[in-house]
């Protein structure tokens, strides 16, 4: 799908629960950071975060009975939560993401149906057996599609659809000027 929506003026901050600190760590990235490691590395598809309204357009399309998901470049995880927030409590989400500054984030979302996976989305495409998600019904892609050779663009979309469980779903999302 395609839809241009209008990002709001200011970031809204998630937070997770308090730590043994007794300070309350921020789940997400502030703007800045995010734009930051945008910046130095190529890899990530966007300069800002998804706004709130990005985030809604692109969750509405997921099958309310998907219960394995996975997704591609996680980011620091706005989208992630979202997903958690609507897959059912036996289900099971793959967040992959490659950055390493981003991953620290990811790993702040506390919930047993989320595993967190470091690497490249188009090598972890060719199987998702061995991190627990064979026949998965959805797939949420971040990543940026126009950055990656047509030889690898057709090996990632190949490898997904390999993966995806009778009418799963394919969803891309990605920022372009």
């Amino acid at each position: 799908f395609s839809k241009r929506v209008s990002e709001p003026k200011s970031a809204q901050t998630c937070y997770d629960a308090a730590g043994a600190s007794g300070r309350v760590p921020k789940l997400f990235m502030k703007n800045i950071d995010f734009i930051k490691t945008a910046v130095q590395d190529y890899h990530v598809g966007a300069l800002t975060k998804s706004s709130r309204y990005t985030v809604r357009a692109v969750v509405k399309h997921i099958n309310p009975l998907a219960r394995v998901i996975v997704e591609y470049g996680a980011g620091d995880g706005i989208v992630t939560k979202k997903l958690l927030d609507r897959l059912p409590p036996q289900g099971k989400l793959a967040a992959i993401e490659m950055n390493k500054a981003l991953l620290p984030h990811l790993r702040r979302i506390r919930d047993p149906r989320l595993s967190v996976i470091e690497g490249d989305a188009i090598m972890l495409s060719k199987n998702f057996g061995r991190f627990g998600c064979a026949d998965t019904d959805a797939v949420v892609s971040s990543i940026p599609f126009t950055f990656l050779t047509p030889k690898k663009r057709e090996e990632l979309i190949h490898n997904t659809r390999k993966n995806l469980a009778r009418g799963g779903q394919f969803i891309v999302f990605q920022y372009t000027p």
